[in-house]
């Protein structure tokens, strides 16, 4: 197998793990933040999200060229599970916009780099193909993993899946240091 295959197994088992267990948690959040008050909430918390992964996305782009994909990756994902983690602590709306912003920040790092790694690796010939297959794969882990999430939303308390959660995602970064730039 060469290098590049090798790296395209690791990335894709790497995330669809992240994937899996971050669809299960997709149901938490979404309860989680209607728990924190109404509608407004849910919403302020998904544009924070949303505004910080816009703006971190375009310096992402920067940072990735000059500190390498693989570093941004697995710094990415620790960070990622540390914040994830620290939505356990969460008292009021404030926090969780914080959070959230954080979180934007950091998925924007990461994704820029993933998308970057992947075309790097991916033969000019079958590019789309191995992209595509790559969205198709964590695609369909996220969603069933969410639709399994929803039946335990009721019954795991939110403290014990964040924190549970943000280890799986920092564990998760082992294969990471696996891949060769």
């Amino acid at each position: 197998m060469t290098k590049n295959r090798r790296n395209y197994h690791i990335l894709t088992l790497t995330n669809a793990v992240g994937a899996m267990f971050g669809g299960f948690s997709v149901p938490f959040f979404l309860v989680f933040f209607f728990e924190l008050g109404d509608a407004s909430v849910l919403g302020m918390a998904i544009a924070a999200q949303g505004i910080a992964a816009a703006v971190a996305s375009y310096y992402a782009g920067r940072y990735v060229d000059s500190w390498g994909r693989k570093p941004i990756m697995i710094w990415s994902s620790v960070f990622a599970g540390l914040v994830v983690m620290l939505y356990s602590l969460v008292a009021n709306v404030w926090h969780l916009i914080v959070l959230q912003g954080l979180i934007g920040i950091i998925t924007a790092m990461y994704t820029v780099a993933e998308q970057v790694f992947l075309a790097d690796i991916t033969e000019k010939n079958s590019r789309g193909r191995d992209t595509g297959r790559y969205i198709m794969i964590l695609g369909v882990i996220m969603a069933v993993s969410s639709l399994i999430g929803g039946f335990f939303v009721n019954t795991i308390s939110f403290k014990a899946i964040f924190i549970i959660f943000g280890v799986i995602f920092i564990l998760d970064t082992i294969p990471l240091f696996w891949l060769e730039e």
